[in-house]
């Protein structure tokens, strides 16, 4: 089903553990194209990312959901209200880690830089091009267009998250738009995800505060196993 492919690309998670030296605010959109009619609006988010020192938190919201992803240097919860239905999880910092580590003898994709360059939201990004080998042995490749003026490091793998994860490898660099195609039972989809707006505002500590009322929470592996059985399994 097209909804169950829309839920599989999730916003542009780029870092599970953050360090920002300066206080950012960015603004994101995503847009996919090539839905049928009646899901165009489906394939549309927004998306705000607060970082301060070692806390982050991204808030997501479309027609179909709203998620909020915190990380207060100890520990990441995420909330997720899908159409009224509430669920989340909480890991540790290390746990976190432990999960990164795992993932060590996976081939890193690789990364082609250009000189090519845009201005996007005041900031000047180059383009680089990454190729990655998925599980089925087929080729992707992702185009984004990152940025080296801002101030923040990772200490877990830069990915795009959601089902189709897509590795970000070493890349140099915060992403300020990511371009990229699929195909979805024979449907060509195209996803362009872009920072409108990039605040470097001071961001006070009650921004880093997240409501888990009324969600059914859950450990991390707990979550992933419920969202497989919502999913149909795959």
């Amino acid at each position: 089903m097209i909804t169950k492919y829309i839920l599989s690309i999730a916003c542009l998670i780029i870092f599970k553990i953050s360090f920002s030296q300066e206080d950012y605010t960015i603004k994101m959109n995503m847009k996919i194209e090539g839905l049928p009619t009646e899901y165009a609006a489906f394939g549309e988010q927004e998306t705000v990312t607060y970082l301060k020192g070692e806390k982050s938190k991204i808030e997501v919201s479309s027609m179909m959901e709203n998620q909020i992803t915190l990380f207060d240097g100890k520990e990441q919860t995420f909330t997720n209200d899908l159409m009224g239905n509430k669920m989340g999880y909480k890991i540790s910092k290390e746990e976190l880690e432990s999960s990164d580590k795992k993932k060590k003898g996976n081939v890193k994709p690789t990364i082609d830089y250009s000189n090519e360059k845009q201005n996007i939201a005041g900031f000047e990004c180059n383009k680089a091009i990454i190729t990655s080998i998925n599980k089925d042995k087929k080729e992707n490749k992702i185009i984004v267009w990152v940025t080296d003026k801002i101030n923040v490091n990772s200490t877990i793998t830069k990915k795009i998250s959601g089902k189709r994860s897509f590795d970000l490898g070493d890349l140099k660099g915060y992403p300020l738009k990511v371009e990229m195609e699929s195909n979805q039972n024979g449907m060509e989809i195209k996803i362009l995800i872009i920072a409108t707006e990039i605040n470097t505002k001071p961001i006070d500590d009650s921004v880093f505060q997240i409501n888990t009322d009324g969600f059914s929470m859950m450990s991390y592996s707990e979550y992933m196993e419920k969202l497989k059985s919502m999913q149909g399994g795959r």
